[in-house]
């Protein structure tokens, strides 16, 4: 049961991360078309700009959803972690990388919980929510609101290759 419970709320904390981050890189169409304004690129002053109405279908929708994994579909008893029925596609449960890869889905969730706890905590105490988001160039591709989308320069970017020397020079060269 633990696992299981580990499992579903690390997935919750990445999509919470997940939200977080694009309403923090001002990216919110329905929560602007809900609030028929534009609400804040804050997530702790837009969660407090959303009105009763939006907080009721938030939650009308979890409880759709925990009444759905409960009664509805329920996930077999000897694997509550799947929800869907994945593992009766999968031929070999001991396979290698089948196991690597639930394993990883375990870290990244426990990372998402840890992470989604700082940015909550770090935005109530000290107001700054990572708004250095909004300079990512990647994200002004997908954002639809007239502005020019930031050229990128990989090669020259940062002047000439001029990396520090970790290690000290050999006293001979290597023959070409």
């Amino acid at each position: 049961y633990y696992r299981a419970a580990e499992l579903k709320h690390g997935r919750v904390a990445m999509l919470a991360c997940l939200g977080w981050f694009h309403q923090a890189a001002g990216w919110h169409p329905i929560g602007d078309a809900a609030v028929r304004s534009t609400i804040s690129d804050d997530p702790l002053i837009a969660a407090q700009q959303l009105p009763l109405a939006g907080w009721l279908q938030v939650l009308f929708t979890i409880m759709s959803l925990e009444w759905l994994t409960t009664f509805v579909c329920k996930p077999p008893e000897s694997k509550p972690w799947d929800v869907l029925g994945v593992s009766d596609v999968v031929a070999d449960e001991e396979y290698p990388e089948w196991k690597a890869q639930k394993m990883r889905e375990l870290n990244n969730g426990r990372l998402a919980m840890v992470g989604i706890i700082g940015l909550i905590a770090q935005d109530a105490y000290t107001g700054e929510y990572f708004s250095q988001i909004k300079n990512i160039c990647a994200l002004r591709m997908f954002a639809n609101d007239g502005n020019p989308v930031c050229e990128v320069e990989l090669f020259n970017y940062g002047g000439a290759y001029n990396w520090p020397m970790i290690y000290p020079e050999a006293p001979f060269s290597m023959p070409v």
